[in-house]
């Protein structure tokens, strides 16, 4: 990390041509170092760093921060791309705010409502990307089981958790399989919900870390941030607010508790993972018991016995 901190001090003194006042890391970044920077002339920015390995999604991400720019949604400027010592880097627009999972227990309920309004409307915009510019096309069905193989082969790895979830995940997914299959996907950010939208005195100023654009059914990304909520141990109204505004039908809400469930064992998959030293709910392992805990309320709550 002490090396990262160093490449963006040289990036800012060096490329930017300014003295840096104060440097941090931001504690939310797990895929890339990214650094809170402050110069002595009061210039602020973000910086993000790529290791090798990640390039190519770091590659990714300048080029939906291009084509989401064009949709009116409000990302942070990027302001500087280029390459360090073989790292890849950008330095972008430091957006007023915090992350929306760090200021989330502080907000009142017309907040949590406004906010979740805003990013629905976030995320119908980003729908309209052209789905051709996904390489090729390919089942909803076969995106799901693969999210339950992988974290199969790392919960069989590292033992952590019971197996006894990955069946019982697959179950419901084949439970749900004539609403999968017949799902007309559309583009969404799969991890836009709790994460990644910076929240000012309540309201949204903008999103950030667009890499993973997915192609598939928006309401895995609810689903998903309801499991954060509750790992967070914090009430879900975000969610229950965003499913009102958009009038979930019966079904819908139950997919929404089936990505819950899904996310549960994704989590579960990635306890004890390194990433670039971030704590995270989802990767520290003294969690195995709470997504545990979690999947079985979910399932409890449909009447399978977990």
């Amino acid at each position: 990390m002490l090396k990262a901190e160093e490449y963006a001090r040289e990036i800012v003194e060096e490329k930017l041509g300014k003295k840096t006042a104060r440097i941090r890391q931001f504690s939310t970044g797990l895929s890339h170092f990214v650094f809170d920077v402050l110069a002595d002339d009061d210039f602020s920015c973000v910086i993000r760093i790529a290791r090798p390995e990640r390039t190519k999604e770091f590659e990714r991400g300048i080029f939906w921060h291009e084509k989401i720019e064009l949709t009116g949604v409000r990302l942070p400027q990027i302001l500087e791309v280029g390459e360090i010592n073989g790292h890849h880097f950008a330095v972008y627009e430091r957006l007023k705010g915090d992350d929306l999972e760090n200021v989330y227990s502080s907000l009142s309920a017309q907040e949590k409502r406004g906010i979740a309004e805003t990013v629905a409307g976030i995320q119908q915009r980003i729908s309209s990307l052209d789905q051709g510019l996904f390489e090729r096309i390919y089942s909803w069905a076969e995106v799901l089981r693969g999210i339950v193989s992988r974290s199969e082969r790392e919960i069989l790895s590292h033992g952590l958790c019971n197996p006894k979830y990955i069946n019982l995940v697959r179950g419901q997914i084949e439970k749900y399989g004539e609403y999968i299959e017949t799902l007309k996907p559309v583009t969404f950010l799969y991890d836009l919900s709790v994460r990644n939208v910076i929240v000012d005195n309540g309201k949204v100023t903008g999103i950030i870390d667009v890499d993973d654009v997915w192609f598939g059914d928006p309401l895995l990304a609810i689903g998903r941030g309801k499991t954060i909520l509750l790992a967070m141990r914090q009430d879900t109204d975000f969610i229950e607010y965003w499913c009102k505004h958009l009038e979930l039908s019966a079904q819908e809400m139950e997919m929404v508790e089936l990505y819950a469930l899904l996310y549960c064992l994704r989590f579960m998959g990635t306890l004890g993972t390194r990433l670039n030293g971030n704590p995270s709910i989802q990767t520290d392992p003294d969690n195995a018991r709470l997504f545990e805990s979690i999947a079985e309320n979910i399932l409890g709550h449909h009447g399978i016995e977990a």
